[in-house]
């Protein structure tokens, strides 16, 4: 270590050690011991005070005697002066009381009997103060108070020593009673501190020297090593330099937003010249925002991955490019590497993405009929025509089977009695069974969608009824509502979404779209699948909601933006979801009362509208209809960096709801402001992410010490667990390293795919949580279509006794893999502060 450093660490690290060792002892023997000596001789004197009137009461008593009568005066004063002279207290017994009288005559002395009924008047102490006429005076002005003087040691008349008393009067035999603390007791306690704080001081300075002498020499062995590797950094720089121009890897280098380097393979991909590149910046190239790149880097080192393209006048070329953040010239350039994308690898993606909605299509279809069951109308063979069309009328239906002894024997629809009944003219009162159509043909609850479609049109007819084991009829089919499932009934029911002309009908198509879900499920589709598929409904009712709120109330007096939070904007929803959404308003109308007004009233009829579909008002208010978030983008912006600035646990209770918004409605372009004033906000805010972090931490798995998973609910023995509480850490951790990252996304396993991007977390990791977040979505949905087929409200809750072995066996894995999540976190983030 040279001279300077040498100087630098002794003024950085080693003068202020000193300094604090020295402010230590100076404190100590400047403030602290003072104030400790003070502090106690108050409690002496308190306790002296104490002590005195215990006495006092005693002689208060013996007057009381007499005034009743019981005793004679000067019988009274003996007795009370014999009593108090007996008095005795203190570790060894021997601190006494003494009364003398208002003369001043010694009264009363324990140890100085000498003096009892001497006058007193002239009696001084060694260094001449007359401490007993001192004591008149005090009770005379005062009726009580201290005195200091020269005494003989308890009952050693030998040893003289500072004293202090305790002097109060009772006025009513002129008596004054008196008792005090020898000094030389505080300075042995006041020498004992000094000496135990010498030993400490010694022992701390010796500690702390060890350590210094242990850092220097840390410190110049990495300073040594440092030399080491800058030597062998600067032999190879020009080997880099080398491979990088040979590398069959494009790269470029920017410095200050221009292009300063292309290898020639970047030129071979791009078809640029190398003399055209200092005209053109890096969104001429490439198909991409650069300032969102930039924005999204947190410190130099990390790199940031992207897929775009390059633009070239004669095709589009798909790349992978990967931008590392370098120190250069006393500021940063970025190095960016390009990877060009085969074929196969975009037409993989591209089949991927067809791969899973095919697999929902297909699923579906391949599931049995007995969740599209309607209800089945009957009537008896007597019944006549008549009443056969006013029963179809009464109940709304178009079908109508005809019974016999309980045996469905045919089936009658509102065409045969168009068709059949006044086409003939058959006689309103004449039996049903006239223009039934028989046999009837059925199928059995267990029966495939598309064997129940092939059926119908196999013998070309329109309803099936649906038989159980018992061959008795549970329910019927209706040919054109399997044919909506069959041709593409999601995509349907995205449209009438998109048409709807009241709330009512939202409510109608919710419901449809909650037994399309409860088939996926069932299907085993992918829960990524499932969750894109509630959000994306979710997102469209949402957006119907507004446009119908906006139709009544008036257009907007200004830009806004409507944002979904919590599961909604993870694109996470479930059957189980309530709202979580707030409204972002345009600066221009910040303190515009008329147009806070407006939006007030917006957001309590968008609320209102979603919760009648099915969309639950929030339980902790997180909504548009709350006026605390309908905020213009200035104050959401002071919002967030609130919450990241003082990271209480209000304030992390709203940051794990808000921080996964996302745009569903009007100018996304606030929404954007916003997310990147989040991301800018919380870089590099170590305090904050510690405490963030804390919820993680905090999880604690349902597991006993053998192993066995226990509940959590009502009771120790309870068999309930949380399958949302068990999500929470995964969730949580994927917001938490995105949000570290400065990456935008919002849904859990997206957030995962740009971590892994980035290199941040190590691939295989980033597998063993997504199918963790996967297994528990998949026990989650299953879940709650349990409670929905029980009739019940569905919930989060489950019954551990309810799972199979398998199943137990894999949340306990699941469970293991997490506590390893929470490891991981409580290491990343425990310098945090």
């Amino acid at each position: 270590m040279n001279a300077r450093d040498l100087r630098k660490f002794f003024l950085s690290i080693v003068l202020p050690s000193i300094l604090a060792i020295t402010l230590f002892i100076i404190s100590f023997y400047v403030i602290i011991i003072p104030s400790f000596k003070k502090n106690m001789m108050e409690g002496k004197k308190e306790m002296i005070s104490e002590l005195t009137n215990s006495a006092w009461s005693l002689v208060d008593e013996y007057y009381s005697e007499y005034c009743d009568g019981r005793i004679g005066m000067e019988e009274a004063m003996q007795l009370a002066a014999f009593r108090v002279g007996k008095m005795r207290y203190g570790d060894e017994e021997k601190d006494y009381f003494w009364i003398t009288d208002m003369r001043p005559f010694m009264v009363m002395h324990p140890y100085r009997q000498e003096l009892n009924g001497a006058d007193l008047s002239d009696y001084k102490d060694p260094q001449g103060k007359r401490l007993f006429v001192d004591a008149v005076e005090i009770v005379s002005k005062h009726e009580e108070g201290y005195i200091d003087y020269i005494w003989q040691w308890k009952d050693d008349t030998t040893l003289i020593v500072p004293k202090l008393s305790y002097v109060k009067g009772f006025p009513q035999w002129e008596w004054i009673i008196g008792t005090g603390i020898y000094l030389e007791d505080v300075e042995q306690e006041i020498k004992m501190l000094q000496r135990n704080l010498f030993w400490i001081t010694f022992i701390i300075i010796i500690v702390i020297t060890s350590a210094l002498l242990y850092i220097i020499r840390q410190s110049m062995i990495i300073e040594t090593r440092r030399k080491e590797v800058e030597h062998k950094l600067l032999l190879s720089r020009q080997k880099y330099m080398t491979l990088v121009e040979s590398s069959t890897i494009g790269t470029l280098m920017m410095a200050e937003n221009k292009i300063i380097y292309a290898n020639q393979k970047f030129l071979d991909i791009s078809d640029c010249q190398r003399k055209d590149l200092g005209e053109k910046g890096i969104e001429d190239l490439f198909d991409l925002n650069w300032q969102c790149i930039t924005d999204s880097f947190r410190d130099p080192g990390k790199s940031v991955t992207i897929e775009t393209r390059i633009k070239s006048p004669d095709n589009n070329i798909e790349v992978l490019l990967s931008v590392s953040k370098v120190s250069y010239n006393r500021g940063y350039s970025y190095i960016i590497v390009i990877n060009e994308l085969s074929k196969s690898s975009v037409s993989d993606r591209h089949s991927s993405v067809l791969q899973d909605d095919l697999q929902s299509a297909i699923l579906l279809m391949n599931q049995p009929v007995i969740r599209l069951i309607g209800d089945c109308l009957s009537c008896d063979i007597d019944c006549t025509v008549s009443e056969a069309v006013n029963l179809l009328k009464r109940k709304s239906k178009t079908a109508l089977f005809i019974k016999q002894k309980e045996q469905i024997i045919g089936v009658v629809t509102t065409s045969d009695f168009l068709n059949r009944a006044m086409a003939s003219g058959i006689e309103l009162n004449s039996p049903v069974s006239s223009i039934m159509s028989a046999p009837v043909i059925s199928v059995s609850e267990n029966c495939l969608i598309h064997e129940a479609i092939l059926t119908c049109r196999l013998h070309e007819i329109s309803y099936l009824p649906v038989n159980n084991r018992q061959g008795e009829c549970i329910g019927m089919l209706d040919y054109n509502n399997l044919l909506e499932v069959q041709q593409n009934y999601i995509v349907q029911l995205f449209i009438e979404t998109e048409r709807a002309e009241s709330v009512s009908d939202l409510r109608d198509i919710y419901l449809r779209m909650i037994a399309i879900i409860e088939l996926l499920v069932s299907s085993g589709a992918k829960p990524g699948v499932i969750t894109r598929l509630v959000s994306a409904f979710s997102d469209k009712a949402n957006v119907r909601i507004i446009e119908m709120a906006i139709e009544k109330e008036g257009t907007a007096p200004c830009d806004f933006c409507f944002i979904a939070m919590g599961s909604q904007g993870r694109l996470e929803q479930t059957f189980c979801t309530d709202q979580d959404n707030g409204i972002i308003i345009d600066d221009r109308l910040e303190n515009d009362e008329a147009a806070i007004l407006y939006f007030r009233r917006l957001g309590e009829r968008i609320t209102a509208d979603l919760n009648s579909v099915g969309y639950k008002f929030c339980k902790g208010n997180f909504m548009a209809s709350n006026p605390q978030w309908i905020k213009s983008l200035k104050e959401w912006q002071r919002q967030f960096t609130s919450w990241i600035k003082n990271s209480d646990p209000q304030s992390l209770l709203e940051i794990n709801i808000f921080f996964d918004f996302r745009a569903i409605y009007g100018d996304f372009r606030l929404a954007d402001e916003l997310r990147t004033h989040l991301n800018r906000a919380a870089d590099g805010e170590s305090v904050f992410f510690y405490h963030f972090s804390q919820e993680i931490n905090r999880f604690k798995p349902p597991v006993s010490m053998f192993g066995k998973i226990t509940g959590e609910h009502d009771s120790p023995d309870s068999n309930l667990i949380d399958i949302k509480k068990l999500l929470m850490p995964v969730t949580g951790y994927a917001r938490l390293y995105a949000l570290r990252a400065l990456i935008t996304e919002t849904n859990t396993l997206n957030r995962f795919d740009r971590l892994r991007d980035s290199g941040d977390i190590s691939g295989n990791f980033i597998d063993e949580i997504t199918e963790v977040y996967n297994i528990l979505m998949r026990v989650r949905f299953r879940s709650q279509i349990n409670y929905l087929m029980k009739g019940e409200d569905p919930s989060n809750i489950i019954d551990v006794n309810q799972l199979t072995g398998i199943e137990k066996t894999t949340i306990r894995k699941v469970l293991s893999l997490i506590n390893d999540l929470v490891t991981k976190v409580r290491l990343d983030f425990k310098g945090g502060i």
